[in-house]
């Protein structure tokens, strides 16, 4: 496994990690990032409505 940066066309960052030996593949981890925060608000949001 690797990580790979680099910008596309609009020059936005990307951040791969790549990994396979037969079949290769790879995760975009700005993106993994991006939901885990919007799930953990979703969660929180959830929370305090059950609390309230």
């Amino acid at each position: 496994m690797h990580l790979h940066t680099y910008r596309d066309e609009s020059r936005s960052w990307h951040l791969d990690l790549i990994g396979g030996r037969g079949r290769p593949w790879s995760i975009d981890l700005v993106v993994v990032i991006a939901s885990g925060i919007m799930l953990i608000g979703l969660a929180c949001a959830f929370a305090a409505l059950l609390i309230r």
